[in-house]
């Protein structure tokens, strides 16, 4: 009964950190993408950044992060404690699974369960996508890939040691 309550007082503990990583990642993503919008329009003009194909090298970079969280933090945070829930399952079954390179492995497993979990929520379509506003489903493979690689870094670290 010990080793289940750690277990899972470990697993609770690591859905919490990925929530907040999560959230947190996104919030940086966007400020990221308007600071540079604002830079490149200050620098080149405010009709020069333009959301329609064909794009400029920097219009690619405003549109690759192009994820906007909601006006109300609390939709962005229950929309990150949902996709974060999935990745926390995979992740907690995953380090179940693995012995030996564990902190790669779920590392690979925390990247690839991200980006389907955004692909899947950003084809839904924006109203299921309550938390985070995207500009097109596209925009969702850049902010992927960054919470992905801290998803994985998180779970390489709290389930990654020794036994």
């Amino acid at each position: 009964m010990g080793r289940l309550l750690r277990g899972l007082a470990l697993w609770i503990g690591l859905y919490v950190l990925l929530t907040g990583a999560h959230m947190g990642v996104l919030y940086g993503v966007n400020a990221l993408r308007t600071r540079y919008e604002n830079a490149l329009e200050t620098r080149i003009g405010t009709e020069a950044i333009d959301r329609e194909p064909p794009y400029s090298g920097g219009e690619r970079l405003i549109v690759a992060l192009d994820i906007q969280p909601s006006a109300y933090w609390q939709e962005s945070l229950a929309m990150s404690a949902i996709m974060s829930l999935i990745v926390a399952v995979f992740v907690g079954l995953a380090s179940l699974a693995f012995r030996k390179g564990r902190a790669a492995k779920l590392t690979l497993v925390a990247l690839v369960v991200n980006g389907l979990v955004f692909y899947f929520f950003a084809q839904l379509s924006e109203q299921l996508f309550a938390g985070y506003l995207l500009g097109q489903p596209a925009s969702a493979i850049a902010p992927a890939i960054l919470v992905g690689l801290t998803h994985g870094a998180l779970s390489a670290l709290v389930l990654g040691g020794k036994k």
